[in-house]
């Protein structure tokens, strides 16, 4: 490995084009980024208008967005320093493995298989080759595992087992984000409020023809954000949203297009008043407390529909959005599982990979729930339910019910 580090700067087209010239990737000894002039959102006449009208909401049913089909998978790692129930900032399927990222506990991803049964992990705590003090996020590319918004930075890459591989050093920050595989591109997010510079950066596998987009505007709202959700894949494409936006981008060939758009109506959040806030003891109690609706970036995506969770003055409200009806379902906090007739949802945290969401619930917290659905009904309409519908919900809380270990509950979003 070299010591020399990429720097990213911003050159104009004409000068890019004259730039000719990049040494290999694979002994990596040297990088030189090309960068492109600056890449405007292009206009996209179809956009999807997702209008959220908090009087129309109503009670939801997990049947209505989701296939008939709930998969529980527990999580046994045994470890002294498993904390899978503090953490998990992102959990991730890949070919037959499941990776949990926990950035704030043990700093390291373990590595389950899909039964649950844990195998290694990834943890290079440190400050030299082959090591970090922080990462915000993991992706899959190739076959291989790779670390982003790397501290000190640099961007590692992992074998699927978890053993190292690389990596390439940065002089600039290079944030968290995600590959894609629907252009063979890295998109990498980093906040920042520094005249001229750039939220969101991207280059092709080769970490050449690196492209900038969003440039920073004193005059926007963006706040204080990792931006580690903002991109979200569906089956077939990338998109990106932004907290305090009110538009979902769909990513295509280097081209962030608007896509869907948020209309709050009367019940939007005026950005100007959270933003006159800015740097004030008032600024948290009011977002947590008293804030209108406004784009947080918690949603997930598919073809068939878009998933978010909003809140208003405190209230958490689950938007669903039909995107081949073009209709918005405004549900009520908590949403009735009558599938298997499990667990209700308050809301759905992950994207495990696209097309599969869901959220993380503690072994013993889930056994509580079978006991308490067992007090409410007979012996025998029970003994009935846990031998058909709720077999399999039955069977992973009865089995982790001494762990504070995670169950993880599946979804399979409509497509």
């Amino acid at each position: 490995m070299s010591d020399s580090k990429p720097t990213l700067q911003y050159i104009p087209c004409a000068m890019r084009r004259s730039l000719n010239f990049c040494l290999s990737l694979v002994r990596m000894v040297f990088f030189i980024f090309l960068i492109s002039c600056k890449q405007e959102p292009i206009s996209n006449s179809g956009l999807e208008i997702i209008s959220v009208d908090l009087s129309q909401s109503r009670i939801g049913k997990l049947s209505e967005f989701f296939e008939a089909n709930i998969e529980y998978i527990w999580l046994k790692d045994d470890t002294e320093e498993a904390q899978l129930t503090a953490g998990l900032q992102e959990i991730l399927f890949y070919q037959d493995r499941i990776y949990t990222m926990d950035i704030f506990g043990c700093k390291c991803i373990h590595i389950f298989d899909k039964s649950g049964t844990y195998l290694s992990k990834i943890k290079s705590y440190g400050e030299g080759p082959g090591q970090y003090l922080d990462f915000d996020a993991v992706a899959s590319v190739d076959g291989e595992l790779v670390l982003l918004g790397v501290y000190p930075r640099k961007i590692m890459w992992f074998s699927l087992a978890g053993e190292y591989l690389r990596e390439v050093s940065f002089r600039e920050p290079v944030g968290p984000g995600v590959f894609s595989e629907f252009d063979d591109r890295y998109y990498l997010y980093s906040p920042t409020r520094e005249p001229g510079a750039y939220f969101v950066k991207s280059f092709d596998i080769s970490l050449k023809d690196t492209l900038a987009y969003f440039p920073y505007d004193p005059e926007k709202l963006y706040g204080h954000f990792s931006g580690r959700n903002f991109f979200q894949k569906s089956r077939e494409n990338l998109y990106f949203g932004m907290t305090y936006l009110d538009t979902i981008y769909q990513v295509k060939q280097g081209k962030f297009n608007p896509k869907l758009v948020f209309d709050f109506g009367k019940y939007a959040q005026d950005p100007e008043e959270i933003k006159s806030l800015q740097g004030t003891d008032e600024e948290l109690d009011f977002i947590n407390y008293k804030a209108k609706l406004y784009f947080r970036s918690q949603y997930l995506i598919s073809e068939k529909q878009l998933y978010t969770m909003l809140v208003y003055e405190r209230k958490g409200i689950n938007v669903f959005f039909d995107r081949v009806e073009q209709k918005t379902d405004v549900i009520n906090v908590g949403i009735i599982d009558d599938i298997d007739g499990g667990y209700d949802p308050y809301q759905i945290i992950y994207s495990f990979e696209p097309g599969k969401v869901g959220l993380k619930v503690p072994g013993r917290d889930l056994y509580e729930i079978l006991m308490e659905k067992k007090e409410g009904m007979s012996q025998s309409d029970y003994e009935n339910w846990i031998n058909t519908n709720g077999k399999n919900f039955a069977a992973i809380a009865t089995a982790a019910r001494e762990s504070e270990n995670p169950v993880l509950i599946v979804y399979t979003m409509k497509h």
